[in-house]
């Protein structure tokens, strides 16, 4: 199936589609983030404003649009007029037939009635990370490895953006879990993939500093590959399921 990833950032939900099977294309607004995205997997991905491509020529999108307007998480930077509109109710309106629509659950704007909540350690035989998305659209339910539940004890916190402060005081953070910083190395274990050598390289207008926190954002921000996968390895057991919102999820422990 052909699949276009938007708003591709650093390439890990494209990574994972391609995993189970998929062709895909990634569009990405960012120059740092399409440049490591060019390194995970076909590395097919291209720079550009995903508002101003023609999608009409795929058979499914997948679609993670910034979630700065909504995450109850987000306490510092500029204010959300400074963003470029509320891009997750345009994804939601994409037409096609098989559409994933991924954001963040702490909604500042209302409830999450919108998707339906998946926790990334759910997915595969050992849980890397409590990491809570809403996933809506148009798909069949993936298959998991265990019952959803909002927080697993002894599994990690979500890895977030800016794990290179370190915050042992906030628990959301996974540095209170590791009781230290993280490396970016970490957080990409956490997050289900080896960072690409080529992602080491400092691009021209970054220092060291600021292109290794630049990793960090494009790790904290991504969607761990397996989970991607997972829903992506759904369309071959479901070929053929209609204009669904999203199938209860099939719990399996034999899942790969």
């Amino acid at each position: 199936m052909r699949v276009a990833v938007v708003f591709d950032g650093a390439g890990l939900a494209r990574l994972g589609l391609e995993q189970a099977g998929h062709s895909c294309t990634g569009y990405e607004l960012d120059q740092a983030k399409h440049t490591l995205s060019r390194h995970d997997g076909s590395g097919n991905t291209v720079l550009a404003d995903v508002r101003d491509v023609d999608l009409s020529g795929f058979d499914a999108v997948w679609a993670s649009p910034p979630c700065q307007v909504h995450s109850s998480a987000r306490t510092q930077g500029p204010p959300v007029s400074a963003f470029a509109g509320d891009l997750l109710d345009w994804a939601l309106r994409l037409p096609h037939d098989v559409l994933w629509v991924e954001n963040v659950t702490g909604m500042k704007r209302g409830a999450n009635d919108w998707g339906t909540v998946w926790n990334a350690a759910q997915f595969g035989p050992v849980a890397l990370q409590n990491r809570n998305r809403v996933i809506a659209g148009r798909h069949p339910a993936p298959s998991v490895d265990r019952a959803y539940q909002k927080v697993y004890e002894g599994v990690c916190p979500c890895i977030t953006a800016t794990e290179w402060k370190g915050c042992a005081s906030d628990a959301r953070r996974a540095s209170r879990f590791y009781g230290r910083k993280l490396t970016v190395e970490e957080c990409a274990h956490r997050q289900g993939f080896e960072i690409p050598p080529a992602w080491y390289a400092v691009r021209d207008g970054f220092t060291p500093v600021q292109w290794r926190r630049n990793l960090y954002e494009a790790i904290g921000n991504g969607v761990p590959p397996f989970m991607s996968r997972a829903f992506g390895e759904a369309l071959h057991s479901t070929p053929s399921f209609g204009p669904l919102f999203s199938l209860s999820p099939t719990y399996s422990r034999s899942r790969p």
